[in-house]
C-alpha cells in the first residue's frame, strides 16, 4: 500500500556549506492530513500579522543593501512581507542577479524531465534533473528553459538534431504513448503549483498529471508522435513559464529515505527515517522495491529476508534496481545517518559516531579539543561549543566539513547534534487564571523567553489550547514582530518566522479577555523558558516536627520538615506528612529563584491545635496566606500554639504552577481533640508537574477543597535535568540509579563479557561449562559475581522511543539492566509453617537460577522525568518522580538490590512479595551495603532488534535463556507453586516484551 497524498509543510534546511561563529542575534486552507513523525500540521485558517518593516523582496535588493553580499542561500520575502519568507539561491552577484529557488527533494523521482526514446526516435532516454529553478521573486513564474542547475544523461535525435536535455516540468516521447515523464516537488518550499495549468501539444500529443501533497507534487505523463505534456503556452523542447502560488511559511523540511515499487510515483512511495522496518512495516510492500532514493551522508541497506536476514545490499545515492539482483526481492529495510567525528583534519583518525543528542566533554570519546573534521549527513545539524556544558562560542555544521584552517579547529569541548526527527526545541506547559487578551503587554499574559542559536533560518512556534489561542513573537526589546491566532476558532495559533540566532519573546495569549485554561507551548528548533529562574533540589535528611503520639485517633501522623543544612538558598514549600510515626519521607525538593520569582507568606491562617486529645506534644497548624500574585503549595506545623515565622517556607508565582491531584494522609478522628482536622497531600496530576509531596490542611472532615492543591510546573523549572526535549546518552547518566547492595550479599553482579565465557549455548539455554554440582549448588567460581566497589561493573542503558501504530511518541523510556551470574532462591518450609510454631517439617531452597536479569526504567514525557519503575520478580513497583517514597541522589533515583534475589525496592526493609500454599512467605530483604552508581561509564545503546547488534554489543542477539535448565521440580513445592530448586535461567533481555519501542506499558 503507498503513502496517501499528504499536506506537505516543513522547512527547507540549508544545503550548502554554512558556518556561524558566535552568540549574537538580532494558507493553505484546505483539508490536512495529520503531520508525520517530528513535524508541525499546517493549520487553516490562522491568521498570521507582521508587525516589522518590509524585508528584501528580491537578490538586487539584497546587493543594493549589502554590496559585498556574493552568491548563495538567503531569504527573501514575497512581496516584502516578513510573514512570507521563503529560501532562495542568489547567482551572479557580482552582475545581475538572479533567483533561483532550491529544491529540497531533488534526486532519482524528483524535479526531472524526461523525453522517452523509442518509436521515431533513436537513442536512450534524456534525463534533465533540476536541483534549482528561475524564478520571478515578483510574479514567481517559473522559467522552465533555465537550466544552469541540472545534470542531463541520454541523447535522442528529434528532428534531425540531438537533444540532450530537457526544460523543466515537461514530459516528451515520440512512440504513440505516454512514455515521457516528469515530476514537479516543491515540497520543503512554501509555494505550490497552479491547478490545472497543463496541456498536450504536438501531434497525436496526449498526457496526464497528478497532484498531490497539498499542490506541491505534480506527477507528469504525455507524448505522442511526437509529443508533449507541459505548462501552458510552453514548447516541448524549448519550455516557457510555470506559475507558482505562495501558500503558508512550512515548518522544519527534513529529507527523507524513500523506496519505491515499479513505476511507482511519489504517492507511491514510502518514506523513510533512520531507523528499523521490518516486513510488516514495509508499506510499499514485500518483495515490491524497484528504486531507493537516498539522502547525502546517508545509507539504506537492503535484506532479502523479514528480521534483517538474509543476502543484503546497501546503497549510498538514488538507484534504479530494475535489472539488478536485488530488483523487488527486499523483505525488510534498514536506513542509517551516522554523524561521525574525527580526530584528524581530512576525514581520518580516531572517530566517534554520533546519533542525535548533547555530547558534554565527558562523552567525547575522541577526546577533549581534538575534533578536526566532521561528516554530517543531509538533514542533520552538528553544533560545536569550545567550553565544556555546551558554553562559550559556537560553530554550526550542516556539511561535511573539515575544520583545517578554522579557529574551532580542535577546539571544541560539547557538542549538540540535531537529527531529522530529533531537533534542539522542547514543549512548555502554563496556564491563565484570567488572560489579558490581546495584549503582548499584559501580566495576565504569560511571557517566555526564546534562545535560538540554529543557523538563520524559519522557525516555527505552535500554541495549543482550548480557549481561542493569540501568539505574539516579540524581539529581546519587546518589539512585537509577527502574532498570529486561529482564524476559524480552533485550538492552535502559529507563528513562522524567520530568525537570526539570538534571544527573543513569546507571548502566550487569548483572542478574549479573562480566559482561564492550561495550555501547551512548543518550538521545531528552539529553546523556550519561563523568564525566572526557579530550580529545585532534592533532599533527603528531615527533621521531625510533631506526631500524634497518645492522641488516641484511630491512625497515626509524623510530620517532618526539610534538613536545609546541605542546600543553602534553596527553600522549604511546606511540611511533609508520613501515615506513621518515626517513618521519615524519604526525599522531597526543595526551591530557589531569582527575582520575585519565590516570596515570603504574609499570614497564617490557624487550622487545628491538638487541645483536648491528650497527646504527649503541643501543636499546631496553619496554612500560609500568599502574596497577590502568589500560590502557597503546603501547610505547615508548629509546637506550641503560637503561630510560625514567615520565613519558615516561601511562595511560588503563579505561573510556576499546576492543579494537582488529592491525596489523604490523616484525620484526627477518635482523638477526642477540640477540634477536627484532615491532612492531604498534593500530588502531581500528570508528567507535567513536579509533586513536592507537601500536606495541605483542613479543619473539618470531608472533601477537600480541590483549589488548595498545587504541584510546580516542571517544564518552568531551570534545572539543566528538566530542560526537555532530547533524551539520549547525557539523560541515560543525569538519570541513572544508585543501587544499594545488600550488606551480606555474596552473588554479585558482573559483566556480561565476565559471564559469557563461562557458559555455552544449547539452542535454548546457556549452560555452565562447569557442573553445578547440584540442584542448588554452586561449584563455579564465576557465579560470585563481581564487587563493583573492587572493580567495575557496567550497567545497560537501553533508550526506547516508545510508538503507536509505529509512529514515534512523544514518550521515551531508558531501561537500566543489571546482570548477576546467579540469583539465590528462597528458603521454604517443606511443611506446615505457622506464625507461631515455625516450620512443622524442614527447610529447603527454591528457586535459583543461573542468570538474572533485573531492571530499573526511568520514564520520559517531552524529555522530562515523569515515572520510575523498579523491578521485582515478575513484578514491580512504579513511583511518580519525585515521590516523597523513592529517594534520589540530585536526580537520581535510589534503589535497593535484595539479598541474593536482586530485586529492586526503594527502601531497606524486608519486602513479602509472596504467600505460598502452606502459609510460608516469600521475603526479599534489602539494605544499605556497597553503593553501586549506575552512572559509572554504563553501556548505553538505543533500541534495535535482536539480530543487528554487532561488535561489543552483539550479545544482545543471544535469544537463549540465560542460565541452565530447570531441574529438582519433582516434590510437593514444586508441584503446588511451579517453582522449582533450580529454574530456568531468564529470558534474554530484549526477547522480553516491554523493550520493544510498541509495548506502551511502564514494567
Amino acid at each position: 500500500m503507498g503513502i496517501p497524498h499528504r499536506r506537505i509543510r516543513g522547512v527547507f534546511l540549508v544545503g550548502v556549506v554554512t558556518l556561524v561563529v558566535g552568540c549574537q542575534g538580532e494558507g493553505m486552507n484546505e483539508a490536512m492530513a495529520p503531520p508525520l513523525p517530528g513535524e508541525l500540521a499546517i493549520l487553516p485558517g490562522v491568521a498570521p500579522q507582521a508587525l516589522t518593516a518590509l524585508r528584501e523582496r528580491s537578490c538586487q535588493e539584497i546587493k543594493n543593501a549589502r554590496p559585498s553580499s556574493g552568491d548563495g542561500e538567503y531569504v527573501l520575502h514575497f512581496l516584502g512581507d516578513p510573514s512570507r519568507p521563503w529560501k532562495a539561491w542568489c547567482h551572479d552577484m557580482e552582475g545581475s542577479p538572479k533567483e533561483y529557488l532550491p529544491l529540497p527533494e531533488a534526486g532519482l523521482l524528483s524535479n526531472f524531465s524526461q523525453y522517452t526514446a523509442g518509436g521515431a526516435v533513436a537513442g536512450t532516454p534524456v534525463r534533465t534533473a533540476y536541483s534549482r529553478i528561475r524564478i520571478n521573486p515578483i510574479t514567481l513564474q517559473v522559467d522552465t528553459s533555465d537550466q544552469t542547475f541540472t545534470t542531463s544523461t541520454g541523447q535522442v535525435t528529434h528532428g534531425g538534431r540531438p537533444v540532450t536535455s530537457m526544460p523543466y516540468a515537461t514530459a516528451m516521447s515520440c512512440d504513440w504513448s505516454d512514455s515521457g515523464r516528469a515530476n514537479i516537488d516543491l515540497r520543503g518550499t512554501p509555494f505550490k503549483v497552479a491547478p490545472d495549468y497543463f496541456v498536450a501539444s504536438g501531434y497525436a500529443a496526449w498526457g496526464s498529471r497528478e497532484y498531490s501533497f497539498v499542490d506541491q507534487v505534480v506527477t507528469l505523463k504525455g507524448g505522442g508522435y511526437c509529443g508533449s505534456f507541459a505548462p501552458l503556452n510552453a514548447e516541448g523542447l524549448v519550455g516557457g513559464q510555470l506559475p507558482l502560488f505562495y501558500a503558508v511559511p512550512p515548518t522544519t523540511w527534513s529529507p527523507t529515505a524513500r523506496v519505491y515499487p515499479t513505476g511507482g510515483s511519489q504517492t507511491q512511495a514510502q518514506t523513510l527515517q533512520p531507523g528499523w522496518y521490518d516486513i510488516n512495516e514495509l508499506t510499499v510492500g514485500n518483495d515490491a522495491i524497484n528504486a531507493v532514493h537516498v539522502p547525502r551522508g546517508w545509507t539504506v541497506t537492503l535484506h532479502e529476508n523479514a528480521g534483517f536476514s538474509g543476502p543484503q545490499r546497501t546503497f549510498t545515492g538514488d538507484t534504479l534496481l530494475t535489472g539488478s539482483d536485488f530488483d523487488r526481492r527486499a523483505s525488510s529495510v534498514s536506513v542509517d545517518a551516522p554523524v561521525l567525528v574525527y580526530a584528524n583534519n581530512g576525514y581520518q583518525g580516531t572517530s566517534q559516531l554520533l546519533r542525535a543528542g548533547r555530547y558534554d566533554i565527558g562523552q567525547l570519546t575522541v577526546g577533549n579539543d581534538r575534533i578536526r573534521s566532521l561528516k554530517v549527513p543531509a538533514g542533520f545539524q552538528v553544533t560545536l561549543y569550545t567550553d565544556s556544558g555546551f558554553q562559550g562560542q559556537r560553530l554550526v555544521l550542516t556539511q561535511d566539513t573539515d575544520l583545517n584552517g578554522s579557529p574551532f579547529n580542535a577546539q571544541a569541548s560539547s557538542l549538540v547534534v540535531e537529527s531529522t526527527t530529533t531537533r534542539n526545541g522542547n514543549v512548555l506547559y502554563g496556564r491563565w487564571s484570567a488572560s489579558g487578551g490581546q495584549n503582548p503587554s499584559s501580566a495576565a499574559n504569560r511571557q517566555f523567553l526564546v534562545e535560538y542559536t540554529g543557523l538563520p533560518d524559519i522557525v516555527t512556534f505552535d500554541l495549543e489550547v482550548d480557549a481561542s489561542p493569540y501568539l505574539y513573537l516579540l524581539d529581546a526589546n519587546g518589539q512585537v514582530l509577527m502574532e498570529a491566532n486561529n482564524a476559524d476558532g480552533g485550538t492552535h495559533a502559529r507563528i513562522s518566522y524567520y530568525l537570526n540566532p539570538g534571544s527573543y519573546k513569546l507571548v502566550a495569549a487569548t483572542t478574549q479577555v479573562g480566559r482561564s485554561g492550561e495550555f501547551t507551548l512548543r518550538s521545531d528548533r528552539a529553546r523556550l523558558r519561563y523568564p525566572q529562574r526557579l530550580s529545585v533540589q532534592a533532599v533527603s535528611a528531615f527533621n521531625w516536627v510533631y506526631d500524634d503520639w497518645d492522641t488516641g485517633a484511630h491512625s497515626d501522623v509524623s510530620i517532618w520538615r526539610p534538613n536545609l543544612g546541605q542546600t543553602p538558598g534553596y527553600y522549604s514549600l511546606g511540611d511533609i506528612g508520613m501515615p506513621h510515626h518515626g517513618e521519615v519521607p524519604r526525599m522531597t525538593f526543595v526551591v530557589s529563584g531569582e527575582g520575585d520569582v519565590l516570596a515570603r507568606p504574609v499570614d497564617y491562617t490557624w487550622i487545628w491545635d491538638d487541645k483536648g486529645t491528650g497527646g504527649e506534644h503541643d501543636a499546631s497548624f496553619w496554612h500560609p496566606v500568599p502574596p497577590a500574585g502568589y500560590t502557597c503549595l503546603g501547610s505547615v506545623a508548629n509546637l506550641g500554639y503560637g503561630k510560625p515565622s514567615t520565613d519558615l517556607i516561601r511562595c511560588v508565582k503563579n505561573e510556576y504552577v499546576l492543579p494537582a491531584n488529592i491525596g489523604w494522609v490523616w484525620d484526627d478522628s477518635g482523638s477526642g481533640g477540640n477540634n477536627d482536622i484532615t491532612l492531604w497531600q498534593a500530588n502531581a496530576r500528570d508528567h507535567r508537574g513536579l509533586s513536592t509531596s507537601t500536606m495541605v490542611g483542613q479543619g473539618y472532615y470531608g472533601d477537600p477543597d480541590g483549589g488548595r492543591f498545587w504541584a510546580l510546573n516542571k517544564s518552568a523549572l531551570a534545572n539543566p535535568e528538566l530542560q526537555g526535549g532530547f533524551v539520549d546518552d547525557l539523560s541515560a547518566l543525569q538519570y541513572a540509579p544508585r543501587i544499594w547492595l545488600h550488606n551480606d550479599e555474596y552473588y554479585w553482579p558482573s559483566s556480561t563479557e565476565f559471564f559469557l565465557p563461562n557458559v555455552h549455548p544449547d539452542g535454548t539455554h546457556l549452560w555452565t561449562n562447569e557442573a553445578l554440582g547440584c540442584d542448588s549448588c554452586t561449584n563455579p567460581q564465576f557465579l560470585d559475581g563481581q564487587r563493583p566497589d573492587q572493580t567495575h561493573v557496567p550497567v545497560y542503558a537501553q533508550i526506547v522511543t516508545r510508538t503507536q501504530g509505529g509512529v514515534a511518541t512523544n514518550i521515551t523510556d531508558i531501561i537500566y539492566w543489571t546482570f548477576y551470574p546467579y540469583n539465590n532462591g528462597k528458603r521454604v518450609c517443606i511443611g506446615l509453617y505457622t506464625s507461631g510454631g515455625g516450620c512443622a517439617g524442614f527447610y529447603s531452597t527454591f528457586g535459583n537460577h543461573v542468570g538474572d536479569w533485573e531492571h530499573l526504567t526511568v520514564r520520559f514525557v517531552d524529555g522530562r522525568p515523569s515515572q520510575v519503575y523498579m523491578s521485582q520478580h515478575s513484578q514491580g513497583g512504579t513511583f511518580t518522580f519525585g515521590n516523597k517514597d523513592m529517594a534520589s541522589v540530585g536526580f537520581h533515583p535510589e534503589a535497593y538490590s535484595a539479598l541474593g534475589s536482586h530485586g529492586l525496592y526503594p527502601d531497606a526493609a524486608r519486602h513479602t512479595y509472596e504467600r505460598i500454599f502452606n502459609g510460608d512467605t516469600l521475603n526479599d530483604d534489602t539494605s544499605r551495603g556497597i553503593a553501586w552508581n549506575a552512572w559509572d561509564r554504563p553501556v548505553i545503546f538505543p533500541w534495535q532488534p535482536m539480530g543487528t547488534f554487532t561488535g561489543s554489543l552483539s550479545w544482545l542477539n543471544i535469544t537463549e535463556d540465560w542460565g541452565n535448565d530447570a531441574s529438582g521440580c519433582n516434590n510437593p513445592v514444586s508441584d503446588q507453586t511451579g517453582v522449582c530448586v533450580l529454574n530456568s535461567g531468564p529470558t534474554a533481555p530484549l526477547k522480553k516484551g516491554f523493550p520493544s519501542p510498541g509495548s506502551m506499558a511502564l514494567e
